[in-house]
């Protein structure tokens, strides 16, 4: 009971009292004294109220602060739990752990690579006749030591709805490129996945991967010659995983239409678009597949061909089936695993190339096989063709005129892997692909540090 509480009872039980000690004549009082009773209890209670409200008002201060509190601790908690566990200090009691002071900032990562290598013939000038060639296409590789492709990531979930990437490319010639740019969404319903920004098609099976994840040092021929090594661009992307028993994913895009085999960013800056399909699942313990059917759609407006004058104007349709098989024993892959993939490429060309209606087909394939014979040593072997449709005489002597001839190449490769970090490669070719042979020896480290993400299948 608080003070003003028991200051009442008392001079009400005082007052109670005096009225009944004092004889007949004590309630002839005056006016005066009555009143000066009435204004002392009406004060004692004013008092008592003041008190009461003050108390309440503390009250409700006191349950704000508690609740900024929790909301507070609920927030830093979350966005450590959305960064990437970094070794055993990450899984530490709250209790004992100290507040994180990057629990905001993104994970970072490098790759970085060289190179050595040796030819036959001088590699600069690259032409694969029956084919126009973008321009990362026709640059080719170097002779001697040459620093290649270094890459730097940042990644990280912005908030419980998106994650965001940035891949930024450093080439030997010191000029630094946005690889990918995007954001994707993380808690979209019923399976579906978005994706805006600049990044790499999901058509094929080689696509998407980074150039550090490429199963050999080069791509194959198809997608040199038929995208400019890979295919990116500046669009939206969305994907739909369906609630199958295994794995079957659906994909569309829409692109700016800047990337090779489009140019010019036609039909308004939406000039280019793709389609796609996966599909995969566990043969067993010890062996898996995948097979995929993509679909791309491009418009080119004075496309320069890398290295000629040739331009072309017009559209390209390609089409890509693509089939991976995957083994290791019981599904442990530190021992041993073989991966055998292979894609055909089917490609449509018309309009306008040097003034001269032109339509034309031009397909391609590649097969190969990587075996990783004991822990940390690989070797690989690779063969891809490709083969063009005779043109009008008109366009004799242009990039797409093939000689006579039928683009090739065979690749063996050895690598060893410092850990999964770190790896050496040694790559042998017969190339073939120009019409005459040139025989190459590529010498190749790469290393990975700082958070990198699982590689897709």
């Amino acid at each position: 009971m608080t003070n003003s509480k028991i200051s009442l009872s008392v001079a009400l039980a005082t007052g109670a009292l005096t009225l009944v000690g004092q004889p007949s004549t004590a309630w002839s009082q005056t006016a005066t004294d009555m009143a000066a009773i009435r204004q002392m209890v009406e004060q004692m209670k004013q008092d008592y109220e003041s008190k009461i409200r003050e108390l309440e008002r503390r009250l409700e201060k006191a349950e704000g602060d508690a609740t900024t509190a929790k909301e507070s601790a609920a927030q830093t908690k979350a966005a450590v739990a959305a960064q990437p566990a970094a070794g055993p200090a990450a899984s530490a009691p709250a209790s004992t752990a100290a507040p994180n002071p990057n629990a905001f900032n993104p994970s970072v990562s490098g790759v970085l690579n060289g190179t050595f290598g040796a030819f036959s013939r001088n590699p600069d000038g690259v032409r694969i006749p029956g084919f126009a060639l973008g321009s990362e296409a026709s640059e080719g590789n170097s002779r001697g030591f040459s620093l290649g492709e270094s890459e730097v990531s940042l990644s990280a979930n912005i908030d419980q709805a998106l994650f965001g990437q940035l891949t930024l490319a450093l080439s030997s010639e010191d000029e630094i490129a946005v690889e990918e740019a995007f954001i994707q969404t993380t808690s979209l319903p019923y399976g579906f996945t978005g994706r805006a920004g600049r990044f790499f098609s999901g058509i094929g099976y080689l696509n998407e991967k980074h150039a550090h994840n490429w199963d050999f040092i080069d791509q194959p021929l198809p997608y040199l010659a038929m995208l400019d090594k890979q295919y990116g661009d500046d669009g939206v992307q969305i994907r739909w995983l369906a609630p199958t028993p295994f794995f079957l994913e659906f994909g569309g895009e829409a692109f700016r239409g800047d990337s090779f085999p489009g140019n010019g960013a036609a039909h308004g800056g939406v000039g280019a678009y793709s389609v796609f399909v996966h599909a995969g699942d566990d043969l067993n313990d010890s062996s898996s597949w995948q097979a995929g059917l993509s679909y791309l759609r491009t418009t080119a407006k004075e496309r320069e061909t890398g290295g000629t004058p040739d331009v072309f104007n017009g559209h390209t349709d390609l089409g890509i089936a693509s089939l991976v098989y995957k083994w290791a024993p019981n599904g442990n892959v530190r021992e041993r695993n073989l991966t055998l993939s292979g894609e055909y490429f089917l490609q449509r060309q018309s309009g306008d190339f040097n003034g001269s209606q032109t339509e034309g087909y031009q397909t391609g394939w590649y097969a190969q096989a990587v075996y990783q014979f004991m822990p940390r040593w690989k070797m690989g072997l690779r063969y891809d063709q490709l083969n063009a449709d005779d043109v009008d005489v008109a366009l004799a002597g242009s990039a797409l005129d093939d000689l006579g001839h039928t683009p090739r190449r065979a690749s063996a490769l050895l690598e060893y892997d410092t850990s999964e970090f770190g790896r050496i490669r040694l790559q042998y070719s017969r190339d073939d692909a120009d019409t005459e042979t040139n025989d190459s020896v590529l010498l190749q480290y790469t290393v990975i540090f700082g958070p990198h993400g699982a590689h897709a299948y």
